[in-house]
């Protein structure tokens, strides 16, 4: 699903994607821990970022919401709706298809299979996309399918944990 968005609005950029789905995206400054939200109001969808995150983690944080925007408009539409606090919580299903949206919305397989050629570690791949590690981990993971990658031993699923903001690449 997220290549056929990308496909139909020319973008890979969540940002333009909400836009071009009528979800409204919010930057909320009285967040504290929180990182982002998705919520429903009066059949209205709603993506709610944290102001104060670098950029490229409001990206991040964007296109994950879109993720459950689409995913699991449901949920949305209770009394709390879906609130971020981890991003990278993949001992929940919900949160993991989410995180696997934006892997998918947000990082391109032909880009990674030619940094990889040339020869860069995960690190390096992470920093020339200007994304974060984890996420980079979910995608060469969802793409490894026939082992031609050498990944590192994947954790536990709960592996990813909580990331900080300052932690950006690493």
């Amino acid at each position: 699903m997220p290549g056929r968005l990308a496909r139909k609005y020319k973008s890979n950029d969540p940002f333009e994607i909400a836009e071009a789905l009528d979800i409204e995206v919010l930057e909320r400054s009285d967040f504290k821990r929180q990182k982002g939200a998705f919520k429903v109001i009066l059949n209205n969808s709603f993506i709610f970022i944290n102001a104060n995150l670098s950029d490229e983690m409001k990206r991040l944080v964007c296109a994950h919401e879109l993720g459950h925007a689409l995913l699991h408009r449901s949920l949305g539409k209770s009394e709390t709706g879906l609130m971020e606090f981890e991003l990278f919580d993949i001992t929940s299903t919900t949160e993991y298809e989410a995180n696997l949206f934006a892997a998918n919305l947000l990082l391109d397989e032909n880009s990674i299979e030619e940094l990889v050629s040339d020869g860069f570690d995960i690190v390096q791949i992470a920093r020339q996309l200007g994304t974060n590690v984890n996420l980079l981990l979910l995608k060469l993971q969802q793409m490894n399918d026939d082992n031609r990658f050498r990944l590192p031993d994947m954790p536990d699923r709960n592996f990813l944990g909580v990331i900080s903001d300052d932690a950006g690449h690493l």
